[in-house]
């Protein structure tokens, strides 16, 4: 006999069914926590990694117009990209040839009156740059250059300038390729401020005529889980050794090692390698970044920062709002050594920077460019011992939590190499530097 169906039990059946649909669909689209470390105060999935682009990397970062009489100079993020946008549309025909300077006629190309200079943190070679040219002559590859000057003559040539070896490329100049930089200049002024000249050790470089404030920055900082890292590092994991202690976690297999400070993140990691092939250093360098680009998780700007032939370590920074991090430990450094085309050696910090506290920023006032120079020289610093300076971050952990990072805004200077805070080439304490603008 048929059975006649009741009313409750359906409905009990379709709520069930539909809980059921319900909790299916949550479980796909959230992403799962198993795997992120337990060794960080807070851990992201890898699908947080900032994949860079080589054109962002390889990338002037500030822009310097130069009237009459005044010099202004920008960094903003904005600004700087869009200049990068359009030199990379091809905007340069290929060299046209080179001729190294006297130190005088050099330093006087720099500072003519109406043109607009393009400036990178270091020397790039000109093949990773190649974008800027219609046709680069593969001859020149392997030259690097410092800055980029578009004078107002429109019958002058462009020029790519070395500032280590005073040599000066020409490139023929093709029309219409200076006035969308001078609209970003024109159109948006309040991002440049008025800068004067100073001779440092290598080359002429730029500083603030007036005190100049920006604000401290605090951030919670994350980072990806210790297995992302392995997984990227190591081919093999079945042969893994665990060698983690309670200061660091560290793995190790038959060629390779890798270490992370567990209080800050400081990731450190070795290969063992043999008989790698002589490269150009520009294919050195591009292979650098090729082996860094998934593994420094950075999601702000970063940039190429140097290479040193000798040793075969390539350089990069991280930068916040168009200003490199440093810091008493350079937290915002990452170094690369690589042997042929394969990485050997690397350091960096795995932690970043993801969530602003915007309530926690307050304004620091910082010296002027002459009110700097002249605490140094009487700290015994003259300006041909400079090296460099620069206005960045001092990435430090708060004292409240190892998840929260304060930037504080500081001048930085470059002596025999290191770069190290003003108060701290002065000997004063951070209280004091804070105090009195340092």
């Amino acid at each position: 006999m048929k059975q006649k169906e009741s009313p409750i039990l359906s409905a009990v059946l379709y709520t069930l069914v539909a809980i059921s649909l319900f909790l299916t669909v949550r479980i796909l689209s959230t992403p799962s926590t198993m795997g992120l470390s337990q060794n960080s105060a807070t851990s992201v999935s890898a699908n947080l990694t900032n994949t860079k682009k080589i054109e962002d990397v390889f990338a002037p970062i500030r822009m310097i117009v130069h009237t009459d009489k005044r010099i202004y100079l920008t960094q903003a993020p904005g600004i700087m990209q869009s200049v990068n946008e359009l030199l990379g549309e091809g905007a340069l025909d290929g060299i046209e040839g080179v001729s190294t300077y006297l130190q005088e006629d050099y330093d006087a190309l720099i500072l003519s009156p109406m043109q607009l200079e393009i400036r990178f943190a270091e020397e790039i070679p000109l093949e990773l740059l190649s974008r800027y040219f219609a046709n680069l002559q593969e001859d020149y590859y392997d030259d690097s250059i410092d800055r980029i000057i578009f004078n107002a003559k429109e019958e002058d040539p462009v020029y790519l300038l070395n500032d280590e070896t005073k040599q000066v490329f020409t490139a023929l100049r093709p029309e219409n390729v200076l006035q969308p930089l001078v609209d970003l200049y024109e159109g948006q002024k309040d991002a440049y401020m008025e800068v004067e000249s100073y001779e440092s050790e290598s080359a002429i470089s730029y500083l603030p005529k007036e005190a100049i404030t920006i604000q401290k920055l605090v951030y919670l900082v994350e980072k990806p889980s210790n297995s992302y890292f392995i997984d990227l590092l190591f081919d093999d994991t079945t042969d893994l050794k665990d060698n983690g202690n309670d200061e660091y976690v560290s793995y190790s297999d038959n060629i390779s090692e890798l270490s992370i400070h567990k209080a800050t993140g400081l990731l450190s990691y070795y290969r063992n390698i043999l008989d790698a092939e002589e490269l150009p250093d520009y294919r050195l360098i591009r292979d650098s970044f090729h082996e860094i680009k998934m593994l420094d998780n950075w999601t702000n700007p970063f940039y190429f920062y140097g290479f040193d032939a000798e040793t075969d370590n390539v350089y990069y920074r991280r930068y916040v709002n168009g200003y490199p991090i440093f810091g008493e430990v350079d937290y915002g450094l990452t170094r690369i050594h690589m042997s042929g085309s394969s990485l050997t050696e690397l350091q960096f910090l795995s932690q970043v920077i993801q969530t602003p506290l915007t309530d926690r920023r307050e304004d620091v006032t910082l010296l002027s460019g002459a009110d700097l120079l002249a605490a140094l020289a009487a700290a015994g610093y003259s300006s041909q011992e400079i090296q460099m300076i620069a206005l960045g971050y001092d990435w430090t952990f708060s004292e409240e939590s190892n998840r929260l990072v304060n930037l504080t805004p500081k001048w930085f200077i470059q002596i025999d190499g290191v770069w190290k805070s003003l108060d701290r080439w002065v000997g004063g304490t951070e209280t004091e530097a804070d105090d009195s603008g340092l």
